[in-house]
């Protein structure tokens, strides 16, 4: 029975080594595997990537594609794509594209639709601002989530930027004086205020309009006429026409002097909401 206490040791100690190198064994094929799968995630997602990663917006819709993952590792690949979007510093839409399970030697083709909701910029009296007459910055905020099962996690996340052009690119406002009318009761003119611009970015919505005429050629600034109306906002090419309503009284004849015309131009969501923007322009007849 002495001996057998020896042997027995022995015994422990070899199982004792076997499961040290089983461990090592198991700890270094996690390394190198997950040192290839991290090598793979950031030549695809990283800052020195050629941004296989693209998005692209439809509408009020954002699709992020062209992300091609592959499992270089020996072990399964649980993956998932989460972020968000910003547009002049205001957030107006997440994303996840849920888990995905990647098994060895295999990929994964992962493409998202994100909805982007305007509103956050239109209720923004100060985000409405910057954007209406400046470029803006759309950021998404991206991360992939990798984690090798069962043994370690991998996450690396992006930043990529592009700039959206004005909403009101080269606004124009002109004042049709030579087709202003009198009004049935002869009280008023109606002069017809007609203003153009090109929206550049994606932002459509439908806002509201005042216009006042606040100086008139040799007169004191005042409150000379005010017209009101819709305002929709659509991608691309836009005008629209407004009657400023002025007392007959102001212009004798009811003919209008050459100069210039000072107009106060506000913006607001509805005809009843608080102003978002004021636009001051001078027209020169």
């Amino acid at each position: 029975m002495a001996n057998e206490t020896p042997l027995v040791s022995k015994a422990f100690k070899l199982v004792s080594f076997a499961i040290i190198i089983a461990i090592v064994a198991i700890a270094s094929s996690a390394a190198y595997s997950g040192y290839q799968e991290y090598n793979a995630l950031t030549t695809i997602v990283g800052s020195n990537s050629q941004n296989q990663l693209s998005a692209q917006i439809n509408g009020s819709t954002l699709v992020i594609s062209g992300l091609q993952v592959p499992n270089k590792m020996t072990y399964p690949l649980s993956l998932e794509l989460l972020g968000s979007v910003s547009l002049a510093d205001s957030q107006i839409g997440e994303f996840d594209s849920g888990s995905y399970l990647i098994k060895p030697g295999l990929s994964q083709s992962i493409n998202i639709s994100v909805g982007l909701n305007f509103s956050k910029i239109i209720t923004n009296s100060r985000a409405f601002q910057s954007v209406l007459f400046n470029s803006s910055i759309l950021s998404i905020n991206s991360t992939v989530a990798a984690r090798m099962i069962p043994l370690l996690g991998i996450n690396i996340s992006k930043s990529a930027n592009s700039t959206l052009g004005p909403v009101m690119s080269s606004l124009a406002v002109s004042l049709g004086t030579s087709q202003a009318n009198l009004s049935s009761d002869g009280q008023f003119l109606l002069l017809p205020m007609t203003i153009s611009w090109g929206n550049l970015s994606p932002l459509t919505a439908q806002l509201w309009l005042n216009a006042t005429l606040t100086g008139i050629p040799n007169k004191p600034t005042g409150n000379y006429g005010f017209g009101s109306g819709p305002v929709n906002l659509v991608v691309g090419q836009n005008s629209e026409t407004y009657l400023i309503k002025i007392p007959a009284s102001e212009f004798s004849g009811g003919s209008f002097p050459h100069g210039n015309y000072n107009l106060q131009i506000t913006l607001s969501q509805t005809r009843s909401s608080s102003q978002l923007a004021q636009i001051l322009e001078s027209v020169n007849k």
